[in-house]
């Protein structure tokens, strides 16, 4: 295996340190925290707490313990307690093996029993923690053999109990491709600081197999919908560029690493908008994809720094379908960025975005879906020992570790660990990227007449009693293509969500959520996005999530601004358009199913406003009972009668 990662070059911060450190003691009991489930101890015949009020109970779990400890006997350390890998930690289901031993069986699964939710398994099976102990490891030089053979002894327990493609952790293309990663990256780091042969040859050739299976699973099973994919795709592209950058070279290994530099530019262009925003309309999964596009591409540069650029002309295209010859790629081995200049601006401004997006706490405003997901893990964001799916900040200061520039340069400060692990897998590269400049485009030809509308309110959002200008420091920026208006002056942080699905035909991840608005001021939430919450398990949540009443915008009784067409599917019916905006004056406009709405939004050095017209009766509501802050995470109480 291939190692591209100096440890020397890794820094952390005393606070991350510390939360690693009590959260290793979680891990080492095979406690996680994934998903909303709170710290669970994940093993054969737990009793899982049930979930959305149904608990189930496995049949087959005494079988699978002995089996597991069977199998496990003479290889893991003494007193090793194995772990679940097929359960869903929160209702108690098993995906076990006897039942779900295809990728297709699985996928059957998905929806079928209220209250299961096949995530919880995949998102065990990311083996996020993994990638913790090896940062851990490099500092923490006491616990280091210990956190090592903690390593080991689940990697063995993963690998023997999940043969390839037999249970439900080779059900997602999407989850294989992000374990690639994890696996990768935490063994490149291990063996630099493994004096005491721990990981030894006989381990090396285990971890290069599971890798190599893994790469040729995930092509074999690629999630391509077309020139413009999903994330779920531009995952897989990130698990191709991983396993084959670390497998020892070959012809197959180079024509795999060539094929996912080729698919990786042709998804930053289609699924990136110039503007840095990602087309899925949700600043989750932006950053999320976001990631996915940041790693691969450091990655890919400190290949160029230890195998130079041989392997990227000399490939043989035959052994791989798409895979184009060196004349009709768009990399450039003679440029010293080797991608595009588009490329490298693209990515520039995906960080860009993300920082536009948080507000005074670092929380992003949450439009559209957010499943909690992530690349790669090092920095626990929460309180405590908890991670905060909704701060961002991990990202920019990645960010940080290949662009050199003063929009990231406090979060680099803030949080060392992502920038000191990203120049360290890159090779120390430094790039530069230009910033895209925001036009703010208004209709002005979609005229209208307030007195026309039949049905108006006016609310009165924020009134300051205070002497300090609410206006002071006043910037806006209009994200046209995602569809999101940021309005920021020193105390307030204002979200207008104009379209997000005007652009874009993939509609799963977005919400009913036009002309909604997010608040804050002086960093307390005055009105904030509810999130995603949940997908499969319950449906009907999932739907009391994304739908329209759940809002911070009009609501007319029983109409959805778009339909919903299974728990992924949302058939496109609502347009929206910013017709004005100043610095006191935001006006929008919406229509859908006959309704007509239009929105104006004022603001003063001491007041914050909306009016509200339609030519519907309606309501509104802007202190929403109920919101997530990540997946399976929910504050409040829901009411599906009021």
């Amino acid at each position: 295996m291939n190692s591209y990662i100096d440890v020397n070059k890794i820094r952390i911060d005393s606070g991350t340190l510390d939360k690693l450190r009590k959260v290793y003691k979680r891990y080492q009991n095979h406690e996680f925290d994934l998903l909303g489930s709170g710290y669970v101890g994940i093993y054969y015949g737990m009793k899982a707490k049930g979930a959305y009020g149904h608990k189930y109970v496995s049949k087959v779990d005494r079988l699978l313990r002995r089996i597991s400890v069977s199998r496990l006997k003479d290889i893991c350390s003494e007193g090793y307690v194995p772990i679940n890998w097929y359960i869903d930690y929160k209702s108690g289901y098993s995906f076990d093996p006897f039942r779900y031993y295809s990728k297709s069986r699985c996928e059957k699964s998905v929806g079928k029993y209220t209250g299961v939710d096949i995530k919880c398994p995949w998102e065990l099976g990311r083996l996020y923690h993994l990638t913790q102990f090896a940062m851990l490891s490099v500092f923490e030089r006491k616990e280091k053999n210990k956190i090592i053979r903690e390593y080991r002894d689940e990697i063995l327990d993963f690998i023997y109990m999940n043969p390839v493609g037999k249970t439900v952790q080779w059900s997602a293309p999407m989850d294989i491709s992000v374990r690639i990663v994890n696996i990768t990256v935490s063994y490149d780091v291990l063996r630099q600081i493994d004096d005491e042969g721990i990981l030894d040859d006989v381990f090396d050739r285990l971890i290069e197999k599971n890798i190599r299976d893994s790469l040729d699973y995930v092509m074999l099973n690629l999630e391509f919908l077309g020139r413009g994919s999903s994330n779920h795709y531009l995952s897989n592209i990130v698990g191709i560029i991983y396993a084959s950058a670390y497998l020892p070279e070959s012809e197959r290994t180079d024509a795999c690493l060539v094929f996912g530099v080729q698919e990786l530019i042709e998804q930053v262009a289609h699924q990136f908008h110039e503007e840095g925003s990602h087309f899925e309309g949700s600043t989750s999964y932006h950053r999320l994809s976001s990631e996915f596009v940041l790693y691969a591409t450091a990655l890919l540069y400190g290949v160029l720094k230890n195998k130079g650029e041989k392997v990227f002309v000399e490939y043989d295209c035959s052994l791989i379908e798409r895979l184009r010859p060196e004349s009709r790629q768009k990399y450039d081995i003679k440029s010293k960025t080797f991608f595009p200049e588009w490329y490298i601006d693209r990515m520039f401004n995906m960080g860009c975005f993300t920082q536009a997006v948080m507000k005074q706490n670092d929380e992003v405003v949450q439009i559209g879906d957010n499943d909690s997901g992530r690349l790669i893990k090092l920095t626990l964001l929460g309180d405590g020992y908890r991670d905060n799916a909704i701060n961002h900040s991990g990202l920019l200061s990645s960010m940080g570790g290949v662009f050199r520039e003063s929009v990231f340069d406090i979060y680099a400060e803030r949080f060392p660990l992502e920038v000191s692990f990203i120049s360290a897998l890159s090779g120390g590269i430094s790039l530069k990227g230009k910033k895209y400049i925001q036009e703010i485009h208004c209709e002005n030809n979609r005229t209208y007449d307030l007195k026309k509308y039949t049905y108006s309110e006016e609310t009165l959002l924020f009134q300051d009693s205070g002497t300090d200008n609410l206006l002071t420091g006043l910037s806006v920026q209009y994200f046209e293509k995602f569809g999101l208006l940021i309005f920021r002056s020193e105390r307030i942080f204002c979200a207008v969500v104009v379209d997000t699905t005007r652009y874009i035909s993939l509609t799963g991840h977005t919400h009913n959520d036009k002309l909604s608005i997010e608040l804050m001021v002086d960093g307390k939430y005055i009105a904030r996005d509810p999130g995603g919450y949940v997908y499969t398990a319950v449906p009907e949540m999932r739907d009391t999530f994304r739908g329209t009443k759940a809002h911070n915008t009009i609501y007319v009784n029983g109409v959805e601004q778009n339909s919903f067409d299974g728990v992924f599917g949302m058939k496109k019916q609502a347009k929206a358009y910013l017709l004005e905006c100043t610095g006191e004056k935001i006006v929008v406009r919406e229509n859908y199913a006959g309704i007509d709405h239009i929105r104006e939004i004022f603001f003063t050095e001491s007041t914050i406003k909306v009016k509200d017209y339609a030519n519907k009766l309606f309501s509104v509501n802007f202190s929403n009972p109920f919101y997530s802050i990540g997946y399976g995470k929910m504050r409040g109480e829901i009411d599906y009668d009021s």
